[in-house]
């Protein structure tokens, strides 16, 4: 047994005897449920799992409750496991798990049909798992699930030589990367009136959250690498707002936590500096004038 595993059969143990403080049962409770979700996810292709639910989160009882939506075949009715909680140890004693599952067309239909019979699964709840290519926004709206901040923008690191070869030429950037699923993320923090500079806060999407760079966290990324070796580099958002990478600096803002998903331990984020690239035909008009 390895030592990873054998602290979790420790850890599954303790739960067994009772005696794990609320906060610390709580986690013990959720890793569970989340080791269950995964062996469902790698054990039944014929129905791709879109979202799990831990609903009615009372984690001192003898009993949770998982809600499971999946694709594929329709399951038109709620199919009910009642599993051991410790299962991965063969103990068969409390606390247990009633996994409800059902088709996500059903439950969409069921919360509109009969929404005090679908309530029960929004109550006191708590997002474990959901694949954005299966959940439709609407069920996203209904568990509160957000994906990512306000005011996020999404884009491509354009490097220097790339923009050299391209002749500055928007549509051309866009083209060639407009194809790909966005790489960076940034919330803007603070622009200037006339809107040419720029400082935001880079974020790249981590289990299906778009979640902020910490100040080590940004330096294993070829932009602020190339940035570091000399002038140039370049982000491209979605849209066709093109951006110069002037520096990072590292800011200690406590109040960031409340704009974004997550907070730094210690609220430290690497700030990235922008300026605005015109067109070439703005730019000529702009010295003219």
């Amino acid at each position: 047994m390895s030592g990873a595993h054998a602290v979790h059969f420790v850890e599954m143990a303790n739960l067994a005897q009772f005696d794990l403080g609320t906060m610390g049962r709580e986690a013990l409770v959720r890793g569970l449920l989340e080791d269950l979700i995964e062996a469902h996810i790698g054990g039944r292709p014929q129905f791709p799992l879109g979202l799990a639910v831990w609903f009615g989160k009372s984690p001192s009882a003898d009993d949770q409750n998982l809600l499971e939506l999946v694709a594929g075949p329709p399951i038109e009715q709620i199919v009910r496991d009642r599993v051991p909680l410790l299962w991965k140890t063969g103990i068969s004693t409390p606390p247990y798990v009633s996994v409800h599952t059902m088709s996500i067309d059903h439950f969409l239909r069921l919360a509109t049909d009969n929404p005090e019979q679908a309530a029960p699964y929004r109550a006191n709840c708590e997002v474990l798992y959901f694949d954005k290519k299966l959940v439709l926004p609407l069920l996203l709206e209904m568990f509160q699930m957000i994906t990512e901040p306000a005011g996020l923008i999404k884009g491509w690191y354009v490097p220097t030589q790339e923009y050299s070869n391209s002749n500055g030429n928007l549509r051309t950037l866009l083209s060639r990367h407009s194809q790909a699923r966005p790489e960076v993320g940034m919330v803007k923090t603070w622009e200037s009136e006339n809107f040419e500079y720029c400082h935001g806060v880079l974020h790249v999407e981590i289990s299906q959250r778009w979640l902020p760079l910490s100040p080590d966290g940004v330096k294993v990324y070829t932009y602020y690498n190339d940035r570091l070796g000399g002038p140039g580099g370049y982000f491209l958002f979605e849209g066709g707002s093109l951006y110069e990478i002037l520096k990072f600096e590292v800011q200690t803002e406590p109040g960031y936590a409340h704009r974004f998903l997550r907070r730094t331990p210690d609220d430290r984020y690497p700030e990235v500096y922008l300026r605005t690239v015109r067109p070439p035909t703005e730019s000529a008009a702009r010295v003219s004038s």
